[in-house]
């Protein structure tokens, strides 16, 4: 991705979260010039990786696959002292912007629908090769509540719902085409991108940055990254 994509998103993100009366953490308005003075007092925001996150999954086209998050709360397993022992995300996503199909390890979590558009999930299971089954039917929570669905199903989520997405259940979610820009988030346990995340095709969490323009706000893999920032 651009760097002037990744500025233009985060914008988006900042004005959408603040026209629903959204707010983040103090950090999570610092211009990226900001960052340089920042001190080992930061050092649990920079270690568990929190703050703003933006990613095309590799598919060069964000505006049609694409996601802005910005983490809240994360542990990390290997130091459990040192975060939380769940993660917390919230995400914007523009009407018709969507994620791959993908699913989790280990991870467990309820995509929540806060305001804005509207929250549509999509649910395959999952075979013992990791391949997609898209043929069997399954059970799922949505606010607790016990439903059936069916291979591909799509689920719409008002704002207030959730759906528990479980491990090894492929998923994936979008703001509804024709709508307002979605605005999300998540409850899980520790988040671990990295090493949890499996996706269909050639989709990948973390791309290379183009730096065609300097950062207005840092995404939290810039941080190893802080003294390169004028």
């Amino acid at each position: 991705m651009k760097r002037s994509q990744i500025n233009a998103a985060l914008e988006l993100a900042h004005q959408s979260l603040a026209q629903h009366g959204i707010r983040l953490p103090e950090w999570g308005y610092w211009p990226a010039a900001r960052w340089k003075e920042a001190g080992p007092e930061m050092s649990r925001i920079t270690r568990n990786a929190l703050g703003w996150a933006c990613t095309d999954f590799g598919q060069g086209n964000f505006d049609a696959i694409g996601i802005t998050m910005f983490d809240v709360r994360n542990g990390t397993p290997e130091f459990p002292d040192q975060g939380t022992p769940y993660g917390e995300k919230i995400y914007v996503l523009k009407p018709g912007q969507r994620l791959p199909y993908h699913f989790h390890h280990n991870k467990v979590e309820d995509i929540i629908s806060y305001n804005g558009g509207t929250l549509m999930i999509q649910l395959f299971n999952s075979r013992p090769d990791r391949t997609m089954d898209e043929e069997s039917s399954g059970t799922v929570f949505c606010d607790g509540v016990e439903r059936r669905f069916t291979a591909g199903q799509v689920f719409e989520i008002p704002h207030g719902g959730s759906l528990t997405i479980v491990p090894g259940l492929y998923h994936r979610f979008w703001a509804k085409e024709g709508g307002d820009v979605l605005v999300g988030g998540e409850i899980s346990t520790i988040s671990v991108p990295k090493t949890d995340n499996h996706f269909g095709g050639n989709a990948r969490r973390f791309v290379p940055i183009e730096e065609d323009v300097p950062p207005n706000y840092l995404l939290n893999v810039d941080y190893p990254k802080l003294h390169e920032i004028a």
